[in-house]
């Protein structure tokens, strides 16, 4: 395991911590701000940077859209919000940022890496529920979650490879 691996996953843990307990739980929205500049800077300095950022801009999009989704079907409620937050943005970002670093174990397995994946997915949710960040309505529903998250990752993972896939092809012709 490589210091870089590492430093991807720690700043990923302070990031959903920042996040999740400093601006969902208690307000502190300059935490969440300032929790993505470690694991931003860390990108920018590595091998890949720009498919990595790639990946994070296409977990920003869809993890928004379904963290909204997921609050019109009434199966999350934000306290501060009627949609979901801006620091939710920010750690579907800096998820994506991990896909090919701390997360890659989990990528390079087609079915195991995605249920896993899905599998925890309602524990982050109902984790920040007990520090006051989400609500969870039905939690029932959080199978809707699981799913969706399963699917997102598939995806993720696969556009991941597909441009590692590119890239070398692109090294070999030129």
């Amino acid at each position: 395991m490589n210091t870089r691996f590492i430093l991807n996953f720690v700043f990923f843990q302070l990031l959903w911590f920042s996040c999740v307990v400093g601006a969902g739980g208690y307000g502190l929205h300059w935490l969440a701000l300032a929790a993505i500049l470690p694991i931003t800077l860390l990108t920018l300095t590595g091998v890949g940077r720009w498919q990595d950022f790639g990946i994070a801009a296409v977990a920003l999009c869809v993890g928004v859209f379904l963290d909204n989704l997921w609050v019109r079907l009434d199966i999350l409620a934000y306290p501060q919000s009627a949609l979901a937050p801006y620091w939710i943005g920010i750690l579907w970002y800096g998820l994506g940022l991990t896909v090919n670093h701390s997360l890659s174990w989990f990528r390079d397995r087609v079915l195991i890496g995605p249920l896993a994946v899905g599998i925890f997915a309602p524990v982050t949710y109902l984790t920040g529920a007990r520090f006051g960040a989400v609500v969870v309505e039905n939690l029932l529903l959080t199978g809707l979650i699981s799913l969706s998250w399963v699917v997102l990752f598939y995806g993720l993972s696969r556009y991941s490879l597909w441009m590692r896939e590119a890239q070398l092809t692109h090294e070999q012709v030129s």
